[in-house]
C-alpha cells in the first residue's frame, strides 16, 4: 500500500468531482503513558478520476502532524484535511438523541400549556365584555341581574383558577425545558464527546475497490500500571498480576479494539531526531523497601528504615483476580530500545469518559524468599517480607499494588522500579502469630551521679514468640543512641551478639525461631553526661 505522512494540510477548495462518505473502523489502539496511537481501516468503491472522500468515525482530538494515510496501489493521495465532525458527533450518540427527544416532548408540552392558558385568558376577556353588555341591556329585571352576576362570579373564579394553575405548570415546564437544553449544551461543549473527520482527495486510474488505513496520535489517553500481589503461603511462589488503568477522552469510544500498552512515548512527527551528549553520574542510593502507609498507631522513625503496611482493615478476598488465570495466553511482550509493548489479543471496550478502565493483561508466578521483619521500637508487629531477585525481566512500571496474603487483603504498597536495587522487597503485611514485645527492665536500669556527671543505664528485654506451625526467619532491628556532644558518652553494654553498626547505632539480629519457641534478646546501654546538662532525644 502507498503511504503518505501528512506534514501540511491543504485547503480543499479544489476538491470537486465526486464526494464519497465512508465510516472508518477502529481496529487497534496503542496506549502510551502519555498519549495513544489509533489505527483505522476501511474500504471504498472508487470511480476512475478524482474523488473527494469523507472519512467519519475518527477522534476529534488528534495531533494533526501525526496523521498517516495509506491506500491501495493505483490510488494517489492528492490532499488531506482534518475537520471537526459536529453533525455525526451529535447524531451518533444515544445520549444526544435521548436529550433531543426529551426536548421535543418538553417543548410540545409547554406549547400545549401556553395555548390552554391563552384560551382561558381569552375566555376571561369575553366574560368581562359580556358582563358589561348584559348589565346595560334595557328590560333586565333585578332577579335576572342577580342570576347573571352569580354566573359571572362563578365562571370568573373558575377561569382565573385555571389560569393560575396553568401559569404554575408553565413555569415548571419551562424550568424542565431549560434544564434539558443546558444538558445538551454542556454535552456539545464536552471535549470527551468530540468526533472528527478526514477529507481526502484521491485520484484513481480506474474503477476499483480500494482499501485504506489511517493512523494518528492523540494526547488525550494514557495508562497507569497497578498490581495484585498475592501469596497463598510462605511455601508458595509469589503471584504478580499486572494491570493497567486506561483513561481516554479522545471523543471516540473504543469498541472491540485490540489494545497494546507501551512504556515508550508516541511519535508526533517524522523529523529525524538529533543525538546530544549523554552524561552519567553516580549517587549513594538509600536502602529502600516497597512499603505502604504507616499505621496510625506507629510513630515512624525514619532512621530505622522500618517497613510499614497500610492499616486499612483485614478483608477476605477469595477471588481477588478471578478470571485472569489464563491472561498470559492473550498477551505477548515485545521489547525494543524504545520501550516495552504488551500486545493484548482480546478485544476491549474503553469509552471516552475520562474514567479509568482496568485491564489485567499479564500474570507472573515468581520464586520468592520470605522473611519476617520486626522493629519493636516502632511496632510490636512482625511484618512478612517477600524478596524477589531478577525482577527486571518482568518489565515493571511505577504503580500501586494490592497486597493479598493467604486470601486476606492486607493493604496497599507502591512499586517504583527506579528505587529498586538488585532485590525487590515487598511487605506482605502483619503476622499476628508472631508476637514481639519490648519491655524495659527496671531492675537493671538505673540513674546515678558520679562526681560531676550523671550516668543512666537503660536495659530492655525483647521477646519473639513463634506460634506458627513452621520455622521462621526473622530480621530484628533496633538501635542505641549516638552522641553528638563531646560531653555525652554512650556505651553499648549488652546486645546479645547483634551486628552492630557504630556509625548509625543500628543493631541487627538474624534469628531462626522454631514453632512455639521464644527467643530472648537483651539490650542495654548507658548514657553519661554532666549533671547540669539536660539530655534531649532519649
Amino acid at each position: 500500500m502507498k503511504r503518505i505522512f501528512i506534514c501540511l494540510l491543504f485547503p480543499l477548495s479544489v476538491f470537486g468531482q465526486q464526494q464519497i462518505k465512508t465510516k472508518a473502523s477502529l481496529e487497534s489502539v496503542t496506549v502510551y503513558n502519555n498519549g495513544a496511537q489509533l489505527t483505522h481501516k476501511g474500504n471504498i468503491n472508487l470511480p476512475m478520476g478524482t474523488s473527494e472522500i469523507v472519512i467519519n468515525n475518527i477522534s476529534g482530538r488528534v495531533n494533526e502532524n501525526s496523521i498517516q494515510v495509506s491506500v491501495s496501489p493505483g490510488v494517489t493521495i492528492l490532499a488531506v484535511q482534518f475537520n471537526k465532525d459536529f453533525l455525526n458527533t451529535y447524531a451518533a450518540n444515544p445520549e444526544v438523541k435521548k436529550l433531543t427527544d426529551s426536548i421535543k416532548i418538553a417543548t410540545a408540552e409547554l406549547t400545549k400549556t401556553k395555548n390552554a392558558k391563552a384560551i382561558e385568558e381569552q375566555t376571561l376577556v369575553l366574560l368581562d365584555e359580556n358582563r358589561k353588555s348584559g348589565g346595560s341591556s334595557n328590560g333586565t329585571n333585578v332577579a335576572e341581574l342577580i342570576k347573571l352576576a352569580e354566573y359571572y362570579r362563578t365562571k370568573n373564579a373558575e377561569v382565573r383558577s385555571a389560569i393560575s394553575a396553568l401559569m404554575l405548570l408553565e413555569d415548571k415546564q419551562t424550568q424542565k425545558l431549560n434544564a434539558l437544553q443546558q444538558q445538551l449544551t454542556e454535552w456539545r461543549n464536552n471535549p470527551n464527546q468530540q468526533l472528527g473527520q478526514l477529507v481526502l482527495q484521491l485520484m484513481s486510474k480506474e474503477n476499483m475497490d480500494a482499501n485504506y488505513q489511517l493512523s494518528y496520535v492523540t494526547p488525550y489517553a494514557n495508562w497507569q500500571a497497578s498490581y495484585d500481589i498475592k501469596a497463598i503461603s510462605t511455601s508458595n511462589p509469589l503471584g504478580i498480576v499486572y494491570k493497567a488503568a486506561i483513561t481516554q477522552n479522545t471523543g471516540l469510544d473504543w469498541k472491540k479494539v485490540k489494545l497494546s500498552l507501551s512504556t515508550g512515548n508516541p511519535s508526533y512527527n517524522i523529523t529525524a531526531p538529533t543525538l546530544n551528549p549523554w552524561f552519567v553520574s553516580t549517587y549513594q542510593p538509600q536502602q529502600i523497601r516497597i512499603r505502604g502507609m504507616a499505621s496510625p498507631s506507629i510513630n515512624e522513625d525514619k532512621s530505622l528504615n522500618e517497613v510499614a503496611v497500610v492499616g486499612e482493615g483485614q478483608t477476605k478476598l477469595k477471588e481477588i483476580v478471578k478470571g485472569v488465570s489464563t491472561i498470559n495466553n492473550y498477551t505477548s511482550v515485545n521489547e525494543s530500545q524504545l520501550g516495552v509493548t504488551f500486545d493484548i489479543s482480546i478485544p476491549y471496550d474503553v469509552n471516552s469518559d475520562n474514567k479509568p478502565h482496568t485491564v489485567a493483561f499479564k500474570e507472573y508466578e515468581v520464586p520468592a524468599t520470605y522473611k519476617y521483619y520486626a522493629a519493636p521500637k516502632l511496632s510490636t508487629d512482625a511484618y512478612l517480607l517477600a524478596e524477589v531477585i531478577n525482577w527486571e525481566k518482568f518489565n515493571l512500571q511505577p504503580g500501586n499494588a494490592n497486597i493479598i496474603f493467604e486470601g486476606t487483603y492486607t493493604g496497599k504498597s507502591f512499586i517504583n522500579p527506579a528505587n529498586i536495587t538488585d532485590t525487590l522487597s515487598l511487605s506482605m503485611g502483619k503476622d499476628k502469630k508472631i508476637i514481639v514485645t519490648k519491655e524495659k527492665q527496671l531492675d537493671f536500669s538505673s540513674s546515678k551521679f558520679i562526681g560531676t556527671n550523671k550516668k543512666q543505664v537503660f536495659s530492655y528485654l525483647i521477646k519473639i514468640r513463634n506460634t506458627k506451625k513452621e520455622n521462621i526467619d526473622l530480621t530484628l532491628k533496633d538501635q542505641y543512641p549516638l552522641s553528638t556532644d563531646s560531653d555525652i558518652e554512650v556505651e553499648l553494654l549488652e546486645s546479645s551478639a547483634a551486628e552492630v553498626n557504630k556509625e548509625t547505632g543500628m543493631l541487627l539480629w538474624q534469628l531462626k525461631v522454631a514453632p512455639n519457641e521464644t527467643k530472648t534478646i537483651k539490650l542495654s546501654y548507658s548514657v553519661k553526661a554532666p549533671k547540669n546538662k539536660i539530655i534531649t532525644g532519649l
